[in-house]
């Protein structure tokens, strides 16, 4: 009785190799995946897509969605760089109300190293506002928004959008004009990454892994 070939898939997976990816260090180089590919190569560019909330335990941050883009593997271990942040539409339409206005501005600004990035502020109020009040209300949003990617490297802007340091100024000065419910972040998009030091980020997820090793081996007392 002849023998039955290997199921070619069965040999394609057998060949893969697999890789740990983690977030940058603005994001405390976490692991979010564990991925297969062919070779280091293949896995370059690759983008990857988690909410807030995988990476806080924050279930109040579910609705903010993060894409990462691998931008270096060494080993077993792929690195990536924020490439864009989102809000999820069902949380968009569940904060815009009939008899309200919804409020957006779109800008590009360079952050302090030189990042350019594309960014969507959003604003929503509590009745329908006048043509004036949204032109007011997007000016502000402008101005926050332009401020604080001059003043802050790429990092340190990307943090305070994600975690709503931004939205929250702008809600502060913006509701002066016209009452508001909401002030967000809506989207950002990097249109050209800053400069980053590869060599440093691979030395710091290896001591944040060596101290993890050294907690793990430490008994606790009682």
């Amino acid at each position: 009785m002849p023998r039955r070939r290997p199921s070619p898939r069965k040999d394609k997976w057998s060949k893969k190799m697999w890789f740990r990816v983690f977030t940058p260090p603005a994001f405390g180089l976490k692991e979010i995946a564990y991925v297969p590919a062919n070779s280091p190569k293949h896995l370059l560019n690759r983008t990857l897509e988690v909410s807030l909330f995988e990476l806080t335990g924050d279930f109040n941050q579910q609705h903010i969605k993060l894409k990462f883009q691998i931008k270096h593997v060494e080993g077993d271990k792929a690195y990536t760089q924020f490439k864009g942040q989102e809000l999820t539409r069902d949380y968009i339409r569940s904060i815009v109300r009939r008899g309200t206005s919804k409020v957006e501005g779109f800008f590009d600004v360079y952050t302090k190293d030189g990042a350019l990035l594309r960014v969507a502020g959003l604003a929503i109020t509590l009745r329908r506002a006048k043509v004036s009040q949204k032109k007011a209300i997007r000016k502000i949003m402008k101005e926050i928004i332009e401020k604080k990617a001059q003043e802050l490297t790429f990092d340190e802007f990307i943090r305070e959008s994600v975690l709503g340091g931004i939205a929250k100024e702008i809600f502060e000065k913006a509701r002066k004009i016209y009452p508001l419910s909401k002030a967000e972040i809506e989207k950002i998009k990097v249109l050209k990454f800053p400069e980053v030091d590869l060599r440093e980020i691979v030395k710091k997820l290896e001591e944040k892994m060596s101290k993890e090793k050294v907690a793990e081996k430490t008994p606790i007392s009682s």
